[in-house]
């Protein structure tokens, strides 16, 4: 089962944290529930800096670092991939939330360290992509809900997802891995 380490980035630099991180804490929750190692940093909470985000980093063998985040956090999703790519390059980096969904083509543009995208809701594409990393497969253009780097690095957007009907059919969120008395 795959090592996934979720990250939380800095929502708003001049803001207070109390931003809880709902879609984040959902993911880790189903990732959990498959059986895959999970581990969250929130840097939205702690805003320890680039140092201390490095010792996460530097923690384990990652197989998965997710990230998102609406646009507001794009300054530090920005500096996190950067750092995640650099001390981590074997990881595979995944982002999703409002800040990819609103601009798919263009955040990836602008994020070439980023290998998948989730569009959308990510419930059930955010599984699909461990999936694929326990079989030693990258096929991401394949799940539907995605955006990904290609050959020459050409950008593939998979078929979109329909919206999830029933949310009663997601788990609780893993609110135990999160500073709340922090926000």
């Amino acid at each position: 089962m795959a090592k996934v380490l979720f990250i939380n980035p800095i929502v708003r630099e001049e803001d207070v944290p109390r931003h809880v991180p709902y879609g984040i804490a959902l993911l880790a929750s189903i990732a959990m529930d498959r059986g895959h190692l999970v581990q969250v940093y929130d840097e939205n909470a702690w805003r320890k800096g680039e140092s201390f985000i490095k010792e996460v980093l530097q923690a384990d063998k990652w197989d998965v670092i997710a990230l998102g985040g609406i646009t507001t956090a794009y300054g530090s999703i920005r500096s996190i991939v950067r750092l995640a790519r650099e001390v981590c390059p074997q990881s595979l980096l995944v982002l999703g939330g409002g800040v990819l969904t609103s601009l798919p083509h263009e955040v990836m543009t602008w994020l070439p360290q980023v290998d998948v995208g989730v569009i959308g809701e990510g419930f059930i594409t955010f599984p699909e992509i461990l999936t694929q990393v326990d079989a030693k497969k990258s096929s991401w253009d394949k799940i539907p809900g995605t955006i990904s780097r290609g050959r020459n690095e050409k950008l593939n957007i998979s078929v979109q997802r329909p919206h999830l009907d029933d949310l009663d059919t997601l788990p609780y969120p893993a609110w135990d891995l999160f500073p709340l008395e922090e926000i």
